[in-house]
């Protein structure tokens, strides 16, 4: 009669439980008989693996390491532990693992498959693609390799190579919900939303809780402006996982781009109890208070965050627009200088050696100016260029084609490149984002503002930084002005008087890059309001009213013109041919709509506009205020924290009725 000792027999019982899925029945049944022998490394070895099931991967971690050392030549226990050290994010450890486990047993495929990851991890592309593509020639019929050939492609941004190998993985395996789920993220990041989408929903319809195709579709939702279902999507994620951090700053990603910050500052308030030290909740709290107008107490969230992982690019990154925004302009610009376009830029020209300080003299210097962002941002930065050229520098700048002949008739421009010709020769070469910062900023004041800032006691207001109109002229300097040309002024008089009688308004009611378009760039980009209510707003308006919004979706004329109980004349065309825009703009009375390039040429002409803010607001427009010391005499109406627009139609409504009855009865 054989005896089992009792050690053996709730082995037995653990792997029994493991077979069918009963985690916690195994992970008992292993301690138990670990307490009976301490040291024995299979009992170690099958202790971790159910702790990695139940996502324990420290805990595992720690008992393979023990394993590991009690039986030194066990390729089994050496490739599980390599497999937690890659989970951890330890691949140089993880690579030791693998190779000593290959080294033992060079049969065995998953440690090959480990280590090639490991190197993945580590940034050794090529030599894990090497050795995926060695593998996947001997063993053609394994998805798994597939799979993870394609994630080393992946993580070389090359999106394209990477479909192929997912795709002959779901070959091999169409159950394979991993390799669908990144065959969906690689036909995201090329912008297929709707195959990405697609391929999202076929890994929910074979498991509607697998957490990876939830949390990205519902960020592939966001991407498209599909905010609201991202936000159900968030809630029905956390209904059955609480615990899930993404799906937490998810929703609240969601309820920002919705302008619900009060939600979303709830939403961060609510997962900072859950995870108080870490970073990335952290800093999208400290987001989420700066929205709100917190300041204070959004700097000690990200004091707590730079505490955890000191990391000043990333704290200059965040505070940059807020320290704008509040009008704290030297501080501000010397963080702004962090922004990710800026850093992009860098990226994709790293041959490119840009100024890092400029001499106060700046007599027969040339200074070339680098574009880096849209169109509204050319114009708007570009009012920062007399300062240098009061110090005596000589400017060239490359313009975007569509500016390019506008520009041609700014004095200060000595040279304006068309948009493709190489730079320059140059004594400086700056981004035009970082105008400001060579004109005005100081690194000691801006130490001086971050440490004031810092002092601010919770509930205490930050005000806006404010000094003599002098100083202020340099602070905020006047837009760039430019003329329209006589000949386009004519046409463009003809124009109106053929759509109707005076006055005329201009409306916009979108910009920016629509989020199918920005391939993960700013959602802050895009920018629109609610058609119906704005009509409704301005029905008021006693003279015809003109269409300037570019690329109007079909129906969204019809909408406002049976709202404002009038017909519209669509001057949309004009968003193509920006002298006649200019022109336009020179010649109306009125012109609303949220922020674009438009506004930057009607400050240009020196005309007024009345400016719809979403929130949160971007930093030109402030934190809060009916108006912008960018652009004087314009008027900002501002949805509030809780995404909604009431407040602003209703003073949107009653300025318009102010000003044109008592026109129309004078």
């Amino acid at each position: 009669m054989t005896v089992v000792n009792p050690a053996q027999r709730e082995i037995e019982a653990g792997l029994q439980a493991l077979g069918i899925g009963q985690f916690e029945s195994a992970l008992s049944c292993f301690q138990r008989a670990l307490r009976l022998h301490p040291d024995n490394p299979d009992t170690l070895n099958l202790l971790a693996v159910v702790q990695q099931h139940l996502g324990r991967p420290e805990q595992a971690l720690d008992n393979l390491r023990r394993a590991a050392r009690l039986r030194r030549n066990d390729p089994a226990i050496l490739a599980n532990l390599g497999q937690v050290c890659a989970e951890l994010n330890q691949p140089a450890e993880a690579e030791a693992a693998f190779r000593a486990a290959i080294r033992i047993d060079p049969r065995q495929l998953d440690p090959q498959m480990g280590l090639a990851s490991a190197l993945a991890q580590q940034g050794q592309f090529k030599a894990a693609e090497t050795l995926f593509e060695r593998l996947t020639q001997r063993h053609p019929d394994q998805p798994a390799l597939w799979f993870n050939h394609g994630n080393v492609l992946r993580d070389q941004n090359r999106m394209s190579d990477a479909l192929d190998s997912f795709h002959r993985a779901l070959t091999l395996d169409a159950n394979h919900l991993d390799a669908r789920n990144n065959l969906a993220g690689a036909l995201h990041a090329l912008q297929r939303f709707d195959e990405a989408e697609r391929e999202y929903r076929a890994c929910l319809a074979v498991d509607s809780q697998y957490f990876p195709a939830r949390i990205s579709l519902a960020s592939l939702l966001i991407d498209v402006a599909r905010d609201s279902e991202a936000e159900r999507l968030c809630q029905g994620m956390l209904h059955d996982e609480p615990h899930r951090i993404k799906a937490w700053l998810m929703l609240a990603r969601a309820q920002n781009h919705q302008g619900r910050i009060r939600q979303q500052l709830n939403t961060m308030h609510a997962v900072v109890m859950q995870a108080p030290q870490h970073v990335e909740v952290l800093n999208a709290c400290a987001g989420a208070l700066f929205n709100a107008g917190q300041f204070a107490e959004a700097m000690r969230m990200l004091d707590q965050s730079q505490a955890i992982a000191p990391d000043l690019h990333k704290k200059q990154n965040i505070l940059g627009s807020v320290l704008l925004s509040h009008g704290y302009l030297e501080a501000g610009w010397l963080c702004y200088r962090q922004r990710p376009g800026a850093d992009i830029f860098c990226s994709n020209n790293p041959q490119t050696d840009l100024a890092a300080a400029l001499p106060d003299d700046l007599s027969e210097k040339h200074v070339f100016v680098q574009r880096e962002q849209g169109l509204g941002d050319e114009l708007f930065f570009l009012r920062y260029a007399p300062l240098l050229a009061r110090r005596g520098a000589r400017i060239s700048y490359q313009a975007s084609a569509k500016i390019h002949t506008l520009l041609e008739r700014v004095p200060y421009l000595d040279a304006v490149l068309p948009e493709h010709a190489p730079p320059p020769a140059a004594d400086y070469r700056l981004l035009a984002g970082d105008l400001p910062y060579f004109t005005m900023a100081t690194v000691d004041v801006a130490q001086e503002q971050l440490a004031a800032v810092c002092t601010l006691t919770p509930g205490e207001p930050v005000g806006m930084l404010t000094s003599d109109h002098h100083d202020n002229q340099l602070r905020y300097p006047p837009s760039l002005a430019i003329a329209p040309l006589p000949g386009r002024i004519e046409e463009m008089r003809q124009r109106l008087a053929a759509a109707g009688p005076g006055p005329y308004m201009g409306l916009t009611w979108r910009a920016g890059v629509p989020p199918r378009e920005q391939g993960g760039g700013d959602w802050t980009l895009y920018k629109a309001t609610v058609i119906a209510d704005l009509a409704k707003a301005i029905s008021v308006f006693p003279g015809t009213l003109l269409v300037l919004q570019r690329g109007p979706v079909p129906g969204e004329i019809a909408t406002v013109a049976q709202t404002a109980g009038r017909p519209l004349q669509d001057f949309s065309d004009l968003n193509d041919d920006l002298e006649g825009m200019l022109a336009l703009l020179a010649l109306i009375e009125e012109y609303i709509g949220v922020s674009n390039t438009n506004m930057h040429l009607r400050a240009a002409v020196g005309k007024t506009a009345r400016v719809l803010v979403p929130a949160p607001a971007e930093w030109r427009w402030m934190q809060s205020g009916e108006a912008s010391p960018w652009f004087p005499g314009y008027s900002l109406y501002r949805q509030d924290n809780d995404g909604v627009w009431s407040t602003a139609w209703t003073a949107l409504a009653r300025d318009l009725a102010h000003k044109w009855q008592s026109s129309i009865r004078t």
